[in-house]
């Protein structure tokens, strides 16, 4: 199976490096999403944000100077992208090692074609597991080692934090 049979390209949200954090948190708000792919003036992809970066960003120093923050001084700017026509194995193993759970997805020249989201695989792997589906599907095994790749990093921080 392919990125291109899973990902989400309709309704496709993102923001640019200048967009202030109030505009980007109401395009996820509105898209229902918790992650923007971030594009230059070329529309290529050059960075994500998430909805915990503007919120962290909000709840230092009180939100003060998060005011007139702009995307480009909170987003990631290490932005791990897969192609169209990538295995589902190769995004999978993209997000388990990054720990990571969306993808932007890029044709070759870096522009923006759609977001492969935990949440994607999650939803093909329930419907494919359905009778009367085509042999195609998300491997099981290999969801779970992603989650539990994902869930990881935050046990990490807990167990960090309690000592």
């Amino acid at each position: 199976m392919k990125v291109k049979d899973i990902m989400s390209s309709d309704s496709l949200k993102y923001c640019g490096t200048e967009t202030k954090l109030h505009e980007a948190a109401k395009t996820m708000r509105t898209g229902n999403c918790g992650a923007l792919p971030v594009l230059n003036s070329t529309n290529q992809v050059v960075g994500i944000v998430t909805d915990r970066d503007i919120c962290l960003t909000i709840g230092k120093d009180k939100g003060q100077t998060a005011i007139d923050a702009k995307i480009g001084s909170v987003m990631s700017s290490e932005v791990h992208t897969v192609f169209e026509s990538d295995d589902i194995d190769t995004a999978l193993g993209k997000m388990r090692t990054n720990r990571i759970g969306r993808l932007p997805v890029v044709d070759h020249d870096g522009h923006l074609k759609g977001i492969l989201s935990m949440h994607d695989l999650l939803a093909e792997s329930i419907e494919s597991g359905k009778p009367d589906q085509s042999q195609k599907s998300v491997p099981g095994e290999n969801i779970f080692k992603t989650i539990r790749a994902l869930s990881e990093r935050y046990f990490r921080q807990t167990s960090a934090g309690s000592k």
